[in-house]
């Protein structure tokens, strides 16, 4: 049987217009379409606000362009909601989502409703003859970035979820097991993958990078300063990505040898990971959200090793190491930059670390719960 998926992003067809595939839901979105079983998809933007369209913020709809996607965008009535922040969410998605799952229903296939919303909660009611399956992008009742409130608000859609939800993957073990109990025969832990985008990736060697060190994506409150600042000391450092968090970005472009590049869309991942041997991934633990961190994946596939805070899901000691745990720092920091652009780091990706192997086997699950719940 085919499937008709509804999904609900995190991140719409907006963030992907600016940035592209650059993030775990919009590449489950992405490879989602490439499967066979996967008959038609079709994505909901979180709703525009009248003062958003009247300044220009976002004037035209935006769609994701990608075979087999149909993008629905909508204006919402609400003229200041946007002005909530991310607490709107609760608010202005439960309409849409209940309209999109009235209307979407397929006789011919199997309905098949991916939420990715960390806010956003909705009538179960109107999830009669969909499978309603809920992903854990992150464990976002411990996000850095959400406010008290917001976070009370992610507590009610974890409620909601574990009340309906009839098939639950998750970023991680702790992210799952903190936020269920599930039956483990509904759920799947699919760590950040290795992505393959439609444009295939090229491995390249790092050999004559401009700079010793790299990171790629957002800059946050989560980013590890007095690290970057002891590395820069004697190395050269680039950051790629927007800035988040404005004293965050300020005291980065003040420290010397270390270069801020700004925003970049994922098309551009390729030629930025040929401007730096090691890349890293400098993040605070106590500000960790249980999580598993894209940019290791898109090192890995480039020949880059890498420099963590954190021991993540991958620990090869021959291209990974934790900067936290060292023993002789300088001597890892020497052992990644001669390992760099060797292709002993591109070889060792499994296929299990491949986000099309991992959402192959989800959609294989999800056909059998459909013939079990039948």
């Amino acid at each position: 049987m085919k499937i008709n998926l509804l999904i609900a992003p995190y991140r719409d067809a907006y963030f992907h217009h600016d940035f592209g595939s650059a993030v775990r839901d919009l590449q489950f979105l992405e490879t989602l379409a490439k499967l066979d079983e996967v008959n038609s998809i079709t994505v909901i933007n979180r709703p525009v606000s009248i003062l958003e369209r009247l300044l220009l913020k976002k004037p035209l709809a935006k769609k994701v362009d990608i075979k087999k996607v149909a993008t629905f965008d909508s204006t919402s009535g609400d003229l200041f909601g946007a002005i909530k922040g991310r607490s709107w969410a609760e608010d202005v998605y439960a309409k849409v989502i209940e309209k999109k799952l009235n209307e979407n229903k397929s006789n011919d296939c199997l309905n098949v409703f991916l939420d990715f919303l960390p806010i956003g909660t909705f009538n179960a009611s109107s999830l009669n003859g969909w499978l309603y399956w809920y992903d854990f992008i992150d464990n976002f009742k411990k996000h850095n970035r959400f406010t008290v409130k917001e976070k009370q608000l992610v507590q009610l859609k974890y409620t909601f979820v574990a009340k309906h939800a009839n098939f639950v993957s998750a970023v991680s073990d702790v992210c799952l097991q903190l936020n269920g109990p599930y039956n483990a025969s509904l759920t799947t832990v699919i760590t950040n993958k290795v992505f393959e985008a439609s444009s295939t990736y090229t491995i390249t060697n790092t050999n004559n990078n401009a700079f010793d060190f790299g990171f790629i994506g957002f800059i946050t409150d989560k980013f590890d300063l007095e690290f970057i600042q002891k590395l820069a000391d004697k190395h050269t450092v680039a950051v790629f990505g927007q800035v988040m968090d404005k004293k965050v970005g300020e005291t980065l472009s003040s420290l010397n040898n270390v270069t801020t590049f700004g925003k970049f869309s994922y098309k551009d991942v390729p030629s930025i990971c040929k401007q730096f041997k090691v890349g890293l991934l400098p993040y605070l633990a106590e500000k960790s959200h249980d999580g598993s961190p894209l940019k290791l994946y898109e090192y890995m596939k480039y020949n880059i090793p890498c420099l963590t805070s954190i021991d993540y899901e991958i620990t090869e000691e021959s291209f990974i190491r934790n900067y936290n745990k060292s023993n002789n720092l300088s001597v890892d920091i020497s052992d990644m930059l001669a390992i760099s652009g060797d292709t002993i780091i591109s070889k060792a990706i499994k296929e299990d670390w491949k986000l099309s192997v991992n959402l192959q086997n989800a959609v294989t699950k999800l056909l059998n719960i459909h013939q079990v719940v039948k």
